[in-house]
This record gives C-alpha cells, structure tokens and sequence, in this order.
C-alpha cells in the first residue's frame, strides 16, 4: 500500500457521519455504511424512542388487525415493521459497529463550524450530515386541529392512538383524500365506522392518480357508505355548542366546513360534520426546521444532485421524503418521492457515496395503494394534461391507465394488476416511443410492448 493510499484510509477512519431522522431512509443509511465497511463513526439523530421502522402498514394493517399490532413492554424489534435485521438494533450490536443511537432531535446547524446543535443543548460535530428527517405532517393551520380527538398519521404512536380511537368511534372525519386519507377511510370502513372524507381540490388522490381513476375509486368508497365531499374547504374543529348540556347529537365535534366556489360545489352555504374521531391528512412539509436560515432547504425539502449530495455543501446529503433531486431529466425542475421504495434504494445510493462509490441515483417513481380490497401501484407520475389509454376498465378485472405524453408511456396506474408492473416500469424508464392502437389492444400484453 502506498503512503497516500494509507493517508486516504487512516482520514476515512476518522471520519465522523451523523445521520438526522432515525426512520426508514435513515436506518438504511447506517445499515448499508455497516455493509460497505465504512470504518469511520456513525450517529444516528432521531426522537421517536423505536428502532428505524417501515411505515405503510400504520395506515392499513395496523388499524384492522383483530390483535393489536405491538403494546409496550415487548421491543419493537420483533414487529415486522423494524428494519430487518432486528438484531442490528440491539444496543450492543451497535457499539460494536461504532454507531451512536442519540433520542434526540436537531434544532440548529452551523454550517461553517459543521456544528449541530440538539433539543437537549448538546453540540454534535461531524465531517459529513445526511438529512433524512422526511416531512412532518400538515396542520393547515386549521381552529382546533390541537383537540384532543384530531390525529394525525405518521408514526407508529399516532397508528395506535388512531387504531384505539377507531375502536370506540360512532365516526370518523377525515380532512384530506390523499393516500393516507382513502387509506384510512377504507381501514375504517372495515371496521364499520362511518366515515366522511373532506377534500379541497375535485378529486381524490389527485396527485398521483388520472381522473378517470380518481373518479372509479370515488366512486367505490361511495358505494361502501362513505361519504366524500370534494371541493371543501375547512375552517375549523369545534366541540358542539350543546355538548355541555348533553343534548349532543352523535359527534365529539364539529368540522366547521364551506363549499369552494367552482363547477364541482353545490352550494356554497357553511356546513358541518359532525364525528367522534378526526384524521387531518393534508400532506407533509419537508423543509427541516433545523436547516433554517442554512440556504440549504426549501419549501421541497433538500435540493440534492443526482449524487443525492447538496450542490451548496458537498459534506451534506438527503435521503427519503425529504429529498429533492434536481436534474434536467425532470419536466418539473426536481423529483421528490414520497414512497417506501426510493427510501430504500436511495439510502443505498447514499451510503456508496459516503463511502466513495458515488453512483447516479436513477430511480423510476413507483408507489401503491391497498384499498377495499383493490390493491392500486402507480409507476412515473401522471399528469392531468396527459392523454389516458385504458386497457380494460377499471372495477370489471385487472386494468391499467396508461398515461402518454408525446407519443410515449410517460407514466401507468395499474388496479389489481401487479404482474404488469415490471413491464410497466420497462416502457416508462425506456420512453420508448409506443402505437396508440396497439397500446389501447389489450391482446397485445404490455410485455410485448416492453420487448
């Protein structure tokens, strides 16, 4: 070995990475710099008090199941959802690697100095940071979302007060028809609880989903008794004014409501609803609060490179929700994914960076999406502008939307039709230019298409 190879090993040795937000993104990052043989030290941030966990069974699973999922004293380590291998998490394990698990959260960072500083006044330096705190879920500055019946749903903690709460509710409120939102209702809808759905814009999950899906899955929670009002506006939570009296109707509270002006409203007369429980799901905001006055975050969370790697402080990467890689590649100027499958592949990407392999992080956008009993995978991301082929239709078997934009796949919807997906995956990564005819023929498999 030579002098200067021995120098580039002994400072990789000293090299001392802290990793904030101690969730599924995160954990993987240390995970995977155990794997690579990254000799320096770890710090792993985070406040919730469980090991790293996978989070889509808190708005599924986790609220149905006939037995509750996980109760304390038992360690997590044993759920499914503890990033595998449990034994990882083990506090002598850890020692032994030379990672440091702090229960605490970040408040401030000095840049120039490399300086975190912690909720509990401890000053942490470091040679490199990863971001990987994800988004904290949305209030929408809405009167009363601090009552003591109003969720919301991002931790293992929330999932259970949620699924308590259910269990005794006579309705639920769900302000928010987005993934997490018609997720629940169709939790809740499994358990016989009524349910309303509030949503502002005209359509439900209309982020990742074509109208003429979003309007079959509407239509299916309508025909399984829940109630969803599109074009709404909340203004407020209340507790009824004749709550004290005892008169109440059925409803701990009120959800003071007002129809939007448009095509899709009614009326534009107040109303309200009236529920036991409250689920606030308006999204998540990933501008990391600690990164504030840094010029590092933004309203879209951390811009990175496709490095993953911020092109202000190359010492500062992102991983997970929080994650906005800018590339030309994107027609919106940035790609962030909310989804379980870019937190695990990306912290990879990351930790070979941090390990210096750095690799381009090419990730086709794929999410899914269990609801009364239709298991939906959406692959790219679809836009309303763009022209949808149906094969099949949607709720009379296995159906996809394709979305096309310039003569070529830019995007699919698949319902009860995973197979499909890699096929899917194949024709959207490739942008290969498709013939409409033969897309919309259903006798022509989209494997055919992908050859």
């Amino acid at each position: 070995m030579n002098h200067d190879s021995s120098q580039l090993n002994e400072v990789k040795r000293a090299e001392h990475v802290v990793v904030v937000g101690a969730g599924h993104a995160g954990g993987r990052v240390v995970q995977h710099l155990v794997s690579l043989g990254f000799a320096g030290r770890i710090t792993l941030v985070g406040d919730e008090r469980h090991p790293p966990y996978e989070r889509p069974a808190l708005s599924k699973e986790w609220l149905t199941s006939e037995q509750e999922p996980w109760s304390e004293p038992s360690p997590l380590n044993a759920s499914p959802l503890a990033l595998a291998p449990a034994a990882f998490w083990e506090p002598s394990a850890l020692r032994d690697a030379r990672i440091e698990r702090l229960h605490d959260r970040a408040v401030a960072l000095d840049a120039a100095r490399r300086v975190l500083t912690l909720a509990g006044g401890a000053e942490l330096a470091f040679d490199r940071l990863v971001v990987a705190t994800g988004g904290a879920p949305r209030g929408g500055a809405i009167r009363g979302a601090n009552l003591p019946g109003v969720h919301m749903l991002r931790t293992i903690d929330d999932s259970l007060a949620l699924r308590r709460a259910l269990r005794t509710s006579r309705g639920l409120a769900i302000i928010g028809a987005g993934v997490i939102g018609m997720e629940v209702a169709s939790s809740a809808l499994d358990l016989g609880v009524p349910v309303t759905v509030l949503e502002a814009s005209d359509r439900v999950l209309a982020r990742c989903l074509p109208p003429v899906v979003s309007e079959w899955l509407l239509r299916e929670h309508r025909a399984r008794g829940a109630r969803v009002e599109l074009g709404v506006a909340v203004e407020a939570i209340v507790e009824p004014a004749n709550q004290a009296t005892g008169d109440a109707k059925p409803g701990r509270y009120a959800v003071c409501c007002k129809a939007k002006a448009g095509e899709q409203a009614p009326s534009l007369e107040p109303f309200e609803v009236t529920a036991d429980t409250i689920l606030i799901a308006i999204g998540v905001d990933c501008a990391p609060a600690f990164l504030e006055g840094t010029g590092l975050a933004g309203r879209q969370g951390v811009d990175v490179d496709t490095m993953c790697r911020s092109p202000g402080a190359p010492w500062l990467h992102a991983v997970g929700d929080v994650a906005h890689v800018l590339s030309g590649t994107h027609e919106r100027g940035g790609l962030r994914q909310e989804t379980w499958r870019n937190a695990e592949n990306q912290a990879l990407a990351v930790a070979q960076a941090l390990v210096g392999r750095p690799q381009p992080y090419r990730e086709t956008p794929w999410m899914w999406t269990d609801q009364l009993g239709n298991n939906i995978q959406v692959v790219g991301q679809p836009d309303p502008s763009d022209e949808v082929v149906l094969r099949g239709e949607p709720g009379a078997g296995p159906c996809a939307a394709l979305s096309v934009r310039d003569g070529r796949i830019v995007a699919g919807v698949l319902v009860n039709a995973g197979r499909e997906r890699r096929f899917l995956e194949k024709l959207v990564a490739s942008a290969t230019p498709v013939d409409l005819a033969r897309l919309a023929d259903t006798r022509t498999s989209l494997k055919e298409l992908a050859a």
